[in-house]
C-alpha cells in the first residue's frame, strides 16, 4: 500500500508550489508531482517490489533481471556513476546510522538505485526484491548464483585491483572541492568534510588500509555465509524474529520507531529496535565468518556493503517495515513523521513561519542528501531529506510478509494503548571489563509485566553505553539470571539480546539501543520466580568473553544509563 501524500500533508496547510519546482520532465522527476500533489483515491503503483524466495515466481523473475543489472553495472567504467562500485561507494560517504535520518536516506538511496537496475537489465517493470530474514532467517538460494555472490569472477578479486580500478575515478569525482571556490557546508564537499573525509586518498586509506580493519574484502572472503550454510546463529534469529519485529513495529511516533534524533545525518546517538536488532545483526551476519560474530568476513559487516548485492534485499525489507509500521499508525490515528507536520507549508524557506522553523518535521525534511544518482548517472534534483518521506517518490509496493498482522484490518482502528511510562534503574557497576560486566537494577512495580499485556503494551529496555573510539565488538545483554554471567548463552531464557556494531568507525561516546523486553521478561520469570516488587537486572558483557575468547583490552566500554518503558 502507498501512502498518499495528502496523508501526509494536511490540505489545508497546502500552498501552491512554484511552478519551477513542477516543470521537470517525467524521466528527470519521476515523482514530483506525485510528493506536491494528492493522489486520487484510486492511485496504484506502478511497480511492486516481491519477496525473493525460490517460493515466489515473481520474485526469483526478478533476482534474474537484478543479476542482468548487476553485471551489467561490474562492466561499467568506474568513471561512470552508475558502475557498481562507484553506487557503493555512495554508501560510504554519506550513509547515516544511529540517527533519524536511516530509514529515508535508505528509501532514497534504494529507490534511484532500483530506476538504475530498471535501464541497465533491460526489464521495463523491474523492482528491487526484499529478503524476508523473519520468514527464511537465511540467506536466499538464489542469492549465491552467478553475481548475486559477490565472490564471483566478474567482481574485483582484490584490494590491488581495486586500487588500480577505482583510485583515479574517486579522484575525479567532483566531490572534493567548494562549488565557485566557495565554501558551503550544504555541498558534497561540506558534507565529507563533516566526516572528516578531506581527499579521495582518505576513502582509499579507509577501505584499502586502515591498519584497525579496511573495507575491502579479497576474494573469497567477500562474503561470511556461504550455499552449504547459509543460516543464522541464534543471536541472529533471535534479532529477526516475529516478536523482535511486532515489538519495533508498536514504536508510538517516529522517532522510538526510527532512531534517535541528533544535529545531522553524520552523528549518531542511538538505535531503536528495528536498526538495533535486525539492521545490525543481519549486517554483521552476512559480513561474517559462519555467522559467529567473532571474526568479521564480508563486505556487509562494514560501510562499503553495498558491494554485495544482498545489501539492496536486505534493505528494500527494512524500508517494506516502515510501510508497514506508516499503515499502523494511520490506522490507529497516530503521527507517522516528526512532529510539526501539520504546520507545513510550500513556501520558500525564508517566508515559512516562525512556529513552522522550530519544528521537528522542518529540521529532519530539510537535511541535504547530495550523493545520489539517476538512471542516467546524473545528480538528482531531489536534494532534501523530506523528498523520501513516502514511497509514491518512486511508485512502488511490496508484496505482503512478515509483520502485515500488526496493521488493524478491515477499515477498523485498533485500541490505542495506555499512557506511556518509564521506569529508570540504577546503574551498579559501571565498567564492561574481562569478564566483569556492568549492570544496573530496575524497580518494576508489582503487575508491570502483567498489565503491559493486558493493555497492550510493549515493553522495552534502554540501554546507554559509552564507547572507546572505534569499539567493534558485540556485547551481550542478560536480563536476570545466575549471577556467573558466562553461564549464559544466546539460548538461554536470561539471555536479552546482542549488541552489534555496524560500520568502519564503529561506534563512538555514548549510544543508546532498545531492546525488545516483554517476552524475555516472561521466559526469565518462569525460570527465575520472582514475587512482589522486583528489581529486574540487566547486565552487558562482552560477547567475546561469553564465548570463551579472552582477548578485550584498551579502555572499557562503560554502562550510562538503563531503563524499561512501556508504551
Amino acid at each position: 500500500m502507498t501512502i498518499k501524500p495528502d496523508q501526509l500533508v494536511s490540505p489545508i496547510r497546502r500552498h501552491v508550489l512554484k511552478s519551477a519546482g513542477l516543470t521537470l520532465a517525467a524521466g528527470a522527476l519521476p515523482f514530483g508531482a506525485a510528493l506536491a500533489q494528492p493522489q486520487a483515491q484510486h492511485h496504484k503503483p506502478r511497480y511492486r517490489r516481491w519477496r525473493a524466495s525460490s517460493h515466489s515466481k515473481m520474485g526469483m523473475r526478478m533476482l534474474k533481471s537484478y543479476a542482468k543489472a548487476v553485471n551489467a553495472m561490474l562492466a561499467l567504467p568506474p568513471e561512470d556513476p552508475r558502475n557498481w562500485y562507484r553506487q557503493a561507494i555512495i554508501h560510504t560517504l554519506d550513509c547515516p546510522h544511529g540517527n533519524w535520518w536511516f530509514l529515508s536516506w535508505h528509501r532514497g538511496y534504494l529507490g534511484w538505485f532500483e530506476q538504475v537496475c530498471r535501464e541497465l537489465s533491460g526489464d521495463p517493470q523491474f523492482a528491487l526484491p526484499y529478503w524476508d530474514w523473519t520468514a527464511e532467517p537465511s540467506l536466499p538460494d538464489g542469492m549465491f548464483d552467478g553475481v548475486l555472490d559477490p565472490n564471483h569472477a566478474a567482481f574485483v578479486g582484490n584490494s590491488a585491483d581495486f586500487e588500480v580500478r577505482l583510485a583515479s575515478a574517486v579522484a575525479n569525482a567532483g566531490y572534493w572541492t567548494s562549488p565557485d571556490g566557495v565554501f558551503n557546508r550544504n555541498s558534497q564537499y561540506g558534507q565529507l568534510l563533516a566526516r572528516s573525509i578531506r581527499f579521495d586518498a582518505d576513502v582509499m586509506f579507509d577501505i584499502l588500509r586502515d591498519p584497525s580493519g579496511r573495507m575491502f574484502f579479497d576474494q573469497p572472503g567477500a562474503r561470511g555465509l556461504v550455499r552449504e550454510r547459509p543460516g543464522f546463529s541464534l543471536a541472529a534469529s533471535d534479532a529477526v524474529s516475529a516478536s523482535t519485529i511486532q515489538a519495533a513495529l508498536a514504536a508510538p511516533d517516529f522517532i522510538t520507531f526510527a532512531s534517535a534524533k541528533t544535529s545531522n545525518h553524520h552523528t549518531s546517538g542511538g538505535f531503536g529496535i528495528l536498526e538495533a536488532r535486525p539492521h545490525n545483526s543481519v549486517h554483521r551476519c552476512v559480513g561474517s565468518r559462519d555467522c559467529n560474530f567473532t571474526e568479521t568476513r564480508g563486505f556487509m559487516a562494514d560501510m562499503l556493503s553495498p558491494v554485495d548485492p544482498v545489501f539492496f534485499l536486505h534493505h528494500a525489507n527494512i524500508d517494506r517495515l516502515w510501510d508497514v509500521w506508516t499503515r499502523r499508525q494511520l490506522a490507529l490515528g497516530l503521527p507517522v513523521l516528526p512532529a510539526g507536520l501539520e504546520l507545513r507549508t510550500d513556501l520558500p524557506d525564508g517566508e515559512k513561519s516562525p512556529e513552522e522553523r522550530a519544528t521537528d518535521y522542518f529540521r529532519w525534511a530539510r537535511e541535504p542528501l547530495l550523493f545520489f544518482v539517476d538512471a542516467k548517472g546524473e545528480p538528482v534534483r531531489q536534494t532534501r531529506n523530506g523528498d523520501y518521506v513516502s514511497m509514491a517518490a518512486f511508485g512502488y509496493d511490496y508484496e505482503p510478509g512478515s509483520g502485515e498482522e500488526m496493521v488493524p484490518g478491515g477499515g477498523r482502528r485498533g485500541p490505542r494503548s495506555a499512557a506511556r511510562r518509564v521506569y529508570p534503574g540504577k546503574v551498579v557497576a559501571r565498567a564492561v571489563r574481562g569478564p566483569q560486566p556492568a549492570s544496573a537494577l530496575v524497580q518494576l512495580p508489582a503487575g508491570t509485566l502483567e498489565n503491559a499485556t493486558a493493555a497492550g503494551q510493549t515493553m522495552v529496555a534502554n540501554v546507554t553505553l559509552s564507547f572507546p573510539e572505534q569499539c567493534r565488538d558485540p556485547y551481550a545483554v542478560i536480563l536476570n539470571g545466575p549471577d556467573d554471567p558466562t553461564q549464559v548463552d544466546t539460548g538461554s531464557p536470561f539471555y536479552l539480546a546482542t549488541i552489534v556494531m555496524f560500520g568502519h568507525r564503529g561506534a563512538t561516546g555514548p549510544l543508546s539501543f532498545s531492546l525488545p523486553l516483554g517476552e524475555k521478561l516472561q521466559r526469565a520469570r518462569a525460570n527465575q520466580p520472582q514475587s512482589g516488587d522486583a528489581a529486574l537486572r540487566l547486565r552487558v558483557l562482552s560477547l567475546h568473553e561469553l564465548m570463551g575468547h579472552h582477548h578485550m583490552a584498551g579502555q572499557p566500554v562503560e554502562l550510562l544509563a538503563a531503563s524499561v518503558e512501556t508504551y
